[in-house]
């Protein structure tokens, strides 16, 4: 009777170990190298390791290796996934690869974009610009440095599918007849071409979109253009569309973290508050996880009803450590 009694024991202790096991297993995020993916990586890793004593690691992996990851199950989960970026997007959720659990944004925007002192308020040089094609009677005030009978856009590399639409936005309303569209060898510079002449509250007139640093400190203008539709953006002709980035998870994910699983189902934001999140990575100089303090702290209104009770509370302990 003993040995039965201390074969039971030793059965229900490995139990409660495995248990424990279970509900401790680390939870792998797929990130991007790009700055949001890593903002958004860190919130979560955040609330979910001090909400639900669950470790998280973040997983360098473009977007291809993160949708496979999530299939094969070496990945648990994406916070950021950009739908329009993954041809088979919708037949992966419909066929149960993985799981689309909540859009974290979908009112990110991209285009040509003007400072807003140019445009708006009392001291504004360009009141009337209103539309891309409205910017054929301003090419003076976008003068190109190494040509002054043309004017100057910024667009970004060569190789990006927005640039290419771009060249044929160009074309179709006869802006390249007024303007260089000059294309920028990279993300960063282009930045630069617009830091620069923000500081001097100077003219600028090129490409940008919605969430990046740029938009979470300066006050940009998106110039308006027709409406989105798949026939006219083929031309080049009308707004580029928005893009639902979703929270997507793996199908095991649900049965190995059932309580996390309910926070991502909830976790939702904004582009502006992205941008918000990069523009302060970029003023003071600090990494995602610093970041991601900072939105706690100053957005408690936003991920509260995300998260449970118990969690906020150790969520709340933890942040005023």
């Amino acid at each position: 009777m003993r040995k039965i009694i201390g074969i039971a024991l030793s059965l229900m202790i490995v139990m409660a170990l495995a248990g424990c096991a279970e509900e401790t297993k680390e939870i792998k995020i797929g990130e991007g190298d790009w700055d949001s993916n890593a903002f958004h990586d860190q919130i979560a890793k955040f609330i979910i390791e001090n909400g639900y004593d669950t470790p998280v690691n973040a997983v360098m992996a473009d977007t291809s290796v993160m949708v496979s990851g999530m299939k094969t199950k070496d990945i648990d989960a994406s916070l950021e996934l950009w739908s329009d970026n993954v041809p088979t997007y919708q037949d992966d959720i419909d066929n149960g690869h993985y799981e689309e659990l909540a859009v974290n944004f979908d009112d990110n925007r991209q285009g040509i974009y003007v400072p807003t002192y140019m445009v708006e308020g009392e001291g504004a040089i360009a009141p009337d610009l209103k539309t891309v094609e409205d910017l054929k009677d301003y090419v003076h005030l976008f003068p190109n440095p190494e040509n002054e009978d043309e004017g100057i856009i910024y667009g970004g590399p060569e190789g990006w599918s927005a640039t290419a639409m771009l060249h044929k936005k160009m074309e179709a309303y006869g802006l390249d007849e007024f303007y260089n569209f000059k294309t920028i060898d990279s993300n960063a510079t282009l930045s630069a071409t617009l830091a620069s002449a923000y500081a001097k509250q100077e003219p600028w007139v090129g490409y940008n979109w919605e969430p990046t640093w740029i938009m979470g400190l300066y006050d940009m203008t998106l110039l308006e253009d027709s409406e989105y539709n798949v026939d006219d953006y083929e031309k080049g002709i009308g707004a580029f569309p928005s893009v639902k980035v979703t929270v997507c998870v793996n199908s095991e994910f649900k049965e190995n973290h059932p309580e996390v699983y309910e926070f991502l189902s909830k976790y939702e934001t904004s582009s502006a508050v992205t941008s918000a999140g990069l523009g302060y990575m970029q003023e003071n100089e600090v990494e995602a996880e610093d970041a991601a303090i900072w939105f706690l702290n100053t957005y408690e209104d936003m991920w509260k009803p995300m998260v449970s009770e118990e969690a906020y509370t150790k969520i709340i302990e933890a942040l005023n450590e």
